[in-house]
């Protein structure tokens, strides 16, 4: 997967008068940052510079999870969309997926971190069907709805304290569809059953990519999560100090409608382990999990599930 051209076109555009290594730099503070910081909900970005090396390091992988998140839930359930709330929108990630996939009429975009609202809106200019709006919603209600709402890499940035609220608050929003993203981590996964949770205690739907209406029934110690591959631009590899033309961005989602979906089947839980005559695959089938081998007597389902990874469904 590769980010939009446009997108692209524009990062390109904002680093033209700016020394790379200094930006590599400041990638290198931002990513210490983030590993260390302790989630109180603070500001993790304070400066220009800090943001765009964000968009260099991060926007990629953040828009090609959100992207396949919603390619996914789509493939189940694609109700007719006009309008989408993206709360805690950052740099526009989401955005670039929403108007990769469907044409709507409005976007609305609620950010706390004004930096990162006033680079999105660079990013993003030219599409005049979009509207940004400067709120913490921590600490006050989120009052804007819409047919789509999406959340993503932002309930892991919250207190403990302040997340259930939050994620209440977030299921009241959206008349058709919800998808929340978080990162392919045991912590991101808590985020995301806990989402779902608070979602069949409010006898919301479960479409994607969970296959019942039940709570998990995996281990507290394991954790579900699906994987994209994105290429990287020079830019990119130069920033991160990679040398490999690709990153797997790992993340875990939930996908929540209040229509009812058939959305039975079986999703590969841990990448399918290939032998010569046979592949062994672990699987949440309508929320069972279970162990599966698959024999090349099976010969369309061997050929088909031998190209599959964790995250896809059978």
């Amino acid at each position: 997967m590769r980010i939009p051209n446009e997108l692209e076109e524009k990062i390109e555009k904002e680093i033209k008068n700016i020394s790379l290594t200094e930006l590599r730099d400041t990638a290198r503070i931002l990513s210490d940052r983030y590993m260390n910081a302790k989630r109180t909900g603070q500001s993790l970005l304070n400066k220009n510079l800090e943001v765009l090396a964000y968009s260099i390091i991060r926007m990629p992988a953040t828009f090609g999870a959100i992207n396949k998140a919603l390619e996914e839930t789509l493939d189940i359930y694609n109700p007719t969309i006009k309008t989408v709330l993206d709360i805690g929108s950052g740099t526009g990630a989401g955005e670039w997926a929403v108007l990769s996939n469907i044409n709507v009429e409005e976007i609305i975009c609620i950010e706390r971190e004004k930096e990162m609202e006033n680079m999105a809106k660079k990013l993003l200019q030219g599409h005049n069907n979009i509207n940004w709006k400067n709120q913490d919603i921590v600490h006050s209600n989120i009052t804007d709805k819409a047919d789509l709402v999406i959340t993503s890499y932002m309930i892991n940035e919250l207190q403990e304290a302040s997340k259930e609220k939050v994620i209440k608050d977030i299921l009241e929003t959206f008349n058709k569809l919800a998808i929340f993203i978080e990162p392919g981590t045991p912590e991101g996964f808590n985020n995301i059953r806990r989402v779902q949770r608070l979602a069949l205690e409010s006898n919301l739907n479960i479409i994607a990519p969970c296959t019942c209406q039940a709570e998990c029934n995996l281990p507290a110690d394991d954790w579900c999560h699906s994987i994209v591959r994105v290429e990287r631009s020079k830019v990119h590899k130069f920033v991160k100090d990679a040398d490999v033309p690709y990153e797997d961005e790992k993340f875990s989602y939930i996908a929540i409608s209040r229509e009812k979906i058939d959305n039975s089947g079986a999703r590969i839980l841990r990448h399918p382990n290939i032998s010569s005559g046979f592949i062994k695959v672990k699987l949440c089938n309508n929320g069972n999990i279970e162990e599966k081998t698959i024999t090349k007597k099976e010969k369309d389902l061997f050929k088909r599930v031998k190209k599959l990874k964790c995250g896809d469904l059978i």
